[in-house]
């Protein structure tokens, strides 16, 4: 059965929801569902779907990749928990639903693809803008105190995004012809880099430079000439040994710590009051111990005096301003009490309120001072078994929870909704230090399959991955070779396809690179 309407008009409606799609990646939940509801309704009106079937079925790749939803389905006859399931198949179902539009769609011409991954990268500069505007109190939103830097999507699934942007500005920068286009793809690129290392997310800035690292090595190896391969290998061997010693930098100075004697520690504030003294505790910041010389009552009372947030409330980050106020105090070398907080300044009380710990934070850069909290985040998990409310710690107990609970399940795993009941029995079973709000999933896709489906749902997952990438139409797809290295990095450090957004930005650019193009 054919559609009544002309072709014309369903190439207009499928070209439009693909630029609807690619806008609400960086900016919207609710644009990404009315995109694929309009590319599912678009395509099924469009009629002659038996045979947009059999092409579908002959695309290896596309059915390949949208296998991963039947994995789900096969998870069901080993579950317990089926609200869970048919929930995560719900979230997951852009994994079948986008293949099968794309493979089966006529192939876009090289200019309107260009055109989509234009307005992909406008997108996403817009909400870059919108964000560090936000950050630096310039505007406004409501939102602001509950997202961050990020406040459309999560700060992890934006820092990969933008990386997928960079990548597709380099490839219009080298295209261009014109040398204006050329500056502005190059501003662009500059542009995204300094975001993201505002953002301060480890995993988009470890993407980004290893994305760049492998890339940079395949095309000095395959030129043709011996000077670029000897050149290229005395960048890349200078860049290993650049970052190696800027994060040892930045380690040798989170190192020092001071010497306390706690016999000579005075007991009473210049206003009467009573120190508190934790001589176990061996939490540092800027090398001054952290939980010496603190007055609870007078940081209470002089702090909220100065400041119209409250001291047991929260800001940005997830840590109470309590928290933040006396590590930001003990990175000053100052005591913790109320001439300590009246001398702060109001620039001070600002990031403070912001989620700033440490005074430091205010003048060095995202990537410096995410480098810095890393280390402090490892050297309070060492000394005190505490993860809590620490990013990379934090992800170092969901991996080993969720290999205990591999290792019980190790073929099939537990089943499509069975996950988050596992994790929650292996905390307890193990007597995780975590807190109950920090007791998460595994923050690592190839974990978060293998608790799922055992190691035969990771093989199958692997399989979905490598597949497509093997099977590529051309040599070397710039483009699908920069997203295929993003995601395979990025899947370490975080499970993207156990949300909307990050299963949708997944499929969709899978799908598009390998499928949109006529000319690839």
């Amino acid at each position: 059965m054919n559609s009544i309407l002309p072709e014309k008009y369903h190439r207009s409606i499928y070209i439009f929801a693909l630029i609807v799609m690619v806008i609400g990646l960086s900016t919207s939940k609710f644009l990404m569902s009315v995109s694929q509801l309009l590319l599912a309704a678009n395509w099924l009106i469009e009629g002659n779907v038996k045979n947009k079937f059999i092409a579908f079925w002959k695309n290896k790749p596309a059915l390949i990749i949208s296998s991963l939803l039947l994995l789900h389905f096969v998870g069901l006859l080993y579950t317990t928990d089926f609200n869970y399931a048919f929930k995560d198949i719900r979230i997951k179902s852009p994994l079948f639903i986008l293949p099968v539009i794309t493979s089966t769609s006529q192939p876009l011409s090289r200019k309107v693809f260009h055109i989509v991954l234009q307005f992909f990268v406008a997108a996403a500069v817009f909400a870059s803008f919108v964000s560090t505007l936000l950050f630096f109190d310039i505007i406004y939103l409501a939102v602001k105190q509950t997202k961050g830097i990020s406040i459309f999507i999560s700060h992890i699934n934006f820092s990969v995004l933008i990386s997928v942007t960079v990548f597709i500005a380099a490839y219009f920068m080298y295209y261009s012809k014109k040398v204006l286009s050329k500056i502005i793809w190059a501003i662009i690129i500059v542009w995204m880099v300094y975001f993201l290392t505002l953002l301060g997310a480890l995993t988009g800035v470890a993407v980004l430079a290893l994305t760049s690292f492998l890339l940079i090595i395949y095309f000095f190896v395959n030129s043709a000439s011996n000077f670029v391969k000897y050149a290229g290998w005395v960048i890349v061997i200078g860049i290993t040994v650049t970052s190696v010693y800027y994060v040892n930098w930045v380690y040798t100075d989170i190192s020092k710590k001071e010497i306390v004697d706690f016999k000579k520690l005075e007991k009473h504030t210049a206003h009467g009051n009573v120190y508190e003294h934790d001589s176990i505790t061996k939490a540092y910041e800027n090398g001054h111990l952290i939980w010496i010389y603190y007055s609870t009552y007078e940081l209470e009372e002089s702090w909220n005096k100065r400041s119209s947030i409250k001291i047991d409330s929260k800001k940005l980050m997830s840590n109470p301003i309590y928290n933040t106020l006396v590590r930001f105090l003990s990175s000053q070398g100052k005591r913790k009490d109320a001439d300590a907080v009246n001398g702060l300044t109001n620039n001070e009380i600002k990031a403070i309120e912001r989620g700033v710990v440490n005074v430091d934070y205010q003048n060095i850069g995202g990537l410096k001072t995410r480098i810095y909290e890393t280390f402090w985040e490892i050297e309070v998990y060492k000394n005190m078994d505490d993860a809590n409310g620490h990013s990379f710690t934090q992800r170092l107990e969901y991996w080993k929870t969720a290999i205990d609970i591999i290792k019980k399940y190790p073929i099939f795993g537990v089943g499509t909704g069975d996950v988050p009941k596992a994790f929650e029995q292996q905390y307890i079973k193990s007597n995780s230090s975590l807190a109950q709000e920090w007791r998460l999933r595994s923050h690592n896709q190839y974990l978060s399959f293998a608790v799922a489906f055992g190691l035969f749902g990771l093989l199958w997952f692997l399989i979905t991955l490598i597949y497509p990438f093997l099977k590529l139409n051309s040599s070397f797809n710039y483009l699908y070779i920069a997203f295929f290295i993003i995601s395979i990095i990025s899947f370490f450090t975080d499970d993207m396809l156990e949300t909307q957004a990050g299963v949708t930005f997944f499929a969709f650019i899978n799908c598009f690179l390998l499928f949109g193009d006529a000319e690839s």
